[in-house]
């Protein structure tokens, strides 16, 4: 059995290779045009950025069972995703469907990541990536990105809306929405380097919207599940988090930020078994998300490996020393930026 430390997020991967046909229309070509004309003027009229809106609310309010592919780079793995919201709050389920069985279960600001075949968990607060985008409600209203409409197009023989999100400076990614006509459910996204190179997406490729979903679906331990390692190992886990604010001080702050950039949120978590202790402070832009990991360990102890720059896929890392500390920032971001942000990192006294 091994008990996984709170440390950077583990970060699930997942996608499918999905071949499409043409299709040619038995309609005559006089109509083809017509429809193509109608399309295009739905598409002028249509607001980008409410309906970007309305699919961050969609994300976050909407009962959803499906499942989808997420591809970055050569990797593809197909996920399920469970999620529920009511007045209590959110609850998600994500279930990977193909290479190692992981999961991740979220209640609210809660994270429990599972690995059944090598009995780990891991247990946190610190807010973890997310596959499908959640976006803040201030995005639409600033200055960091344009909302322009796409041609509309059908996902999962679904009609979508499609609205293209440009970033105005080098330091955040694009984005490509293709959002459900009738209920604004993201189906499809993809991240932009530039206009023309994608470097991840998601797709669904089945999705059902029940009424209720029981809360029972989202338990890290299922009535009758023979798994008697998991709730020991859970709780331990659980019993390394931060007991409160008085936990959770505020050891870090920041110099000069690229434009938009701001923290949402700082947790301190103490020394853990031979673990050092660890601050992660989440940073965004409203769309964009960068994760800032403070390790505090002696200058002695800093690995010439991890500092620098490194990437995977659409994911940027830099590392650096800082006293008695180590810096990562790491996040779907251009490079520039995660530089920027780990070079802005001040630690107080």
């Amino acid at each position: 059995m091994k008990l996984l430390a709170v440390k950077p997020d583990a970060l699930l991967r997942a996608s499918v290779l999905v071949a499409g046909c043409a299709i040619v229309s038995a309609l005559p070509i006089s109509q083809i045009a017509y429809a193509s004309d109608k399309a295009a003027s739905q598409s002028q009229v249509m607001d980008p950025a409410g309906l970007v809106n309305d699919m961050t609310m969609a994300l976050k309010t909407l009962n959803y069972e499906g499942t989808f592919v997420h591809v970055q780079g050569g990797h593809i793995t197909s996920m399920h995703i469970l999620h529920s919201s009511d007045e209590l709050g959110e609850l998600e389920r994500l279930s990977s469907l193909d290479g190692e069985a992981r999961e991740v279960i979220r209640n609210n600001a809660l994270v429990t990541c599972i690995w059944p075949g090598t009995q780990s968990v891991v247990v946190s607060k610190s807010k973890p990536r997310d596959l499908l985008p959640k976006l803040d409600d201030s995005l639409t209203s600033s200055m960091r990105y344009e909302f322009m409409m796409g041609k509309p197009d059908r996902v999962a023989g679904v009609a979508t809306h499609v609205v293209h999100v440009k970033p105005t400076d080098k330091h955040r990614y694009g984005y490509k929405f293709w959002i459900d006509q009738d209920t604004k459910m993201l189906l499809r996204s993809m991240l932009m380097d530039g206009p023309n190179t994608v470097v991840e997406q998601v797709m669904f490729t089945q999705i059902e919207y029940p009424d209720a979903i029981s809360a029972d679906r989202f338990d890290a331990l299922p009535t009758g599940a023979q798994l008697s390692w998991l709730e020991p190992t859970r709780a331990k886990a659980t019993s390394g988090l931060p007991k409160g604010l008085a936990d959770q001080e505020d050891r870090v702050e920041f110099g000069k930020l690229p434009m938009g950039y701001q923290e949402v949120s700082e947790t301190f978590t103490p020394m853990l078994d031979e673990e050092n202790p660890l601050t992660h402070v989440m940073l965004t832009d409203g769309m964009a998300s960068v994760s800032v990991y403070v390790e505090y360990l002696s200058k002695d102890e800093h690995k010439e490996s991890s500092k620098g720059l490194s990437n995977m896929g659409a994911m940027n890392a830099y590392g650096m020393s800082l006293g008695q500390a180590f810096v990562t920032a790491v996040g779907e971001v251009p490079s520039e930026t995660v530089m920027a942000i780990a070079k802005a990192v001040k630690i107080r006294q």
